[in-house]
């Protein structure tokens, strides 16, 4: 699914969640008749990992819903041959790099052939060369975890054998969790940056102050709607990506 498409799917969510919010929470509204906006929860980073290379796993140990730290290993691979080509490799640069050396004393000597000098050279390069793409055959044999997050889920399993480019994780980083709404353009005349708002999460029966972050550049034309985005304000234990609700801007913002 290409990123405009899904951009469209969750622009048309977050619409069809202010609407639903607007009738089945009416009597929520505030007292100047501004109707509930439905929220939407997402993680402000993540990653969906798939695999570098084509081999089997031999180390996957990780499952849905572990947290995970930066750097941590979440993957490897079978890497006997990419070892072994990266030791013929270094093995191929140091035998190059001999032969430099001797076409060096020689030239010092002023008893070489410039020819032999000069392709001498060029093999050290083109060895170099080879150990560089050699030490990113090993590089690939492993999958890292990119930032501190938790696990959302998982394609592979341990010992199995996957293509390149195969789904393997999918990482989000719930530390970092941020609110998406879809809001009259209208609002626009007082809603800015900063903008307290109070969110009510469906799944977990609370309500939560959060503030108003960013507005989306570009209103649409077609619905005279634009997306802001916030974020929670202070520790909200429980609260997930995915999740949804609505907000309720106090009247004294306006």
């Amino acid at each position: 699914m290409s990123m405009s498409v899904f951009r469209t799917i969750r622009l048309s969510l977050l619409a069809s969640l202010t609407i639903a919010s607007s009738s089945a929470m009416a009597q929520q509204a505030p007292a100047d008749g501004l109707p509930p906006i439905g929220v939407q929860i997402v993680a402000r980073a993540t990653a969906p990992l798939a695999a570098p290379m084509s081999g089997q796993l031999v180390a996957f140990p990780f499952r849905d819903g572990d947290r995970i730290e930066a750097g941590k290993v979440l993957a490897r691979f079978n890497c006997a041959q990419q070892e072994a080509i990266h030791v013929r490799a270094r093995a191929e640069l140091t035998k190059r790099e001999d032969l430099l050396a001797t076409q060096t004393r020689l030239k010092a000597l002023n008893a070489y052939s410039k020819a032999e000098f000069s392709q001498a050279q060029n093999d050290v390069a083109v060895a170099k060369a080879e150990l560089a793409v050699a030490q990113t055959g090993v590089d690939n044999c492993q999958v890292t975890a990119p930032f501190d997050g938790r696990v959302a889920g998982v394609s592979v399993r341990n010992f199995q054998f996957v293509q390149a480019g195969a789904p393997l994780i999918d990482l989000i980083d719930d530390g970092e969790i941020e609110l998406e709404m879809v809001v009259s353009s209208m609002l626009l005349s007082w809603l800015k940056p900063g903008t307290p708002v109070r969110i009510h999460v469906g799944e977990t029966q609370r309500d939560y102050d959060a503030r108003i972050t960013r507005v989306s550049g570009k209103v649409d034309a077609a619905s005279q709607t634009i997306k802001v985005y916030g974020v929670l304000v202070g520790d909200a234990p429980g609260v997930l990506p995915g999740m949804s609700g609505v907000a309720r801007f106090a009247s004294a913002a306006r």
